[in-house]
Parts: structure tokens; C-alpha cells; sequence
């Protein structure tokens, strides 16, 4: 059992735009200690924020699902090349080969949770 504060993370930049807390990474992960990388399957458990008027990548993973939980902020999803309207309070679920990229149309900051967790055996579709 581990708790951590997402305060206790070295952000970095990511998607281009993204200030992004690595709050729990995959038990193994290179450099990275027991209480940093925990997690069994899921490879990642981070916090993005992104301030108003950016937009990350466009971008796919082909051997990882994902789920984006908006915890402040509105903004866009584009999920293979459709724009959806994303808010506080939504979950987003991205199988493997969605391309999706997160744009903040707002003057506000958008805030999220992204859970990752490899899928084994599609890194060859698409």
C-alpha cells in the first residue's frame, strides 16, 4: 500500500503543453522507486493541467487504453479527427489506435486525471 500527494511528483511537460504530476507509474519502471511505481498492470495514474487557449498532440497509443476524468475545466476532445465537448465531471475512455489530442479553447485552466494501462498483444493492428 502506497499513498502519495500528487505535490510530491516532478512535473514535467508533455503533449507539448501539458504540466503533468506522475503520480504513480508501473512497479519496475526504470529509476524510479517502489513508492513512485507501484502499480501491477496500469502503467500510469498522473494529473494534467493544461492552461486556457493550448492544445497538446495529436496523437495514439497502439498498445494502451486510456481514460481522461476532467476534474476542473472545460475544453475539447479531438478523437479520430471528431470534436467532443469535454467538461468537469466526464470520463473519456480511449481504446488503443484512437488518435485523440485535448484542446483548451477556455481562458481556464483544465485539469485531469489520466489512467494508463497497457493492452497486450495489438501493438501490430492499424
Amino acid at each position: 500500500m502506497v499513498i502519495r500527494n500528487w505535490k510530491d511528483a516532478m512535473p514535467y511537460v508533455g503533449h507539448e503543453t501539458a504540466l503533468i504530476w506522475p503520480i504513480f507509474r508501473q512497479k519496475g519502471s526504470e529509476g524510479l522507486s517502489e513508492e513512485e511505481a507501484p502499480m501491477l498492470s496500469a502503467s500510469g495514474f498522473t494529473l494534467h493541467m493544461m492552461q486556457g487557449g493550448k492544445s497538446g498532440d495529436y496523437h495514439m497509443h497502439k498498445d494502451k487504453e486510456q481514460i481522461y476524468y476532467f476534474l476542473r475545466g472545460e475544453g475539447k476532445m479531438k478523437i479520430d479527427d471528431e470534436i467532443y465537448p469535454v467538461k468537469s465531471g466526464d470520463a473519456v475512455h480511449l481504446p488503443p489506435h484512437a488518435y485523440h489530442q485535448l484542446i483548451n479553447d477556455s481562458e481556464d485552466w483544465i485539469e485531469h486525471i489520466l489512467v494508463t494501462v497497457p493492452v497486450e498483444g495489438l501493438e501490430s493492428k492499424k
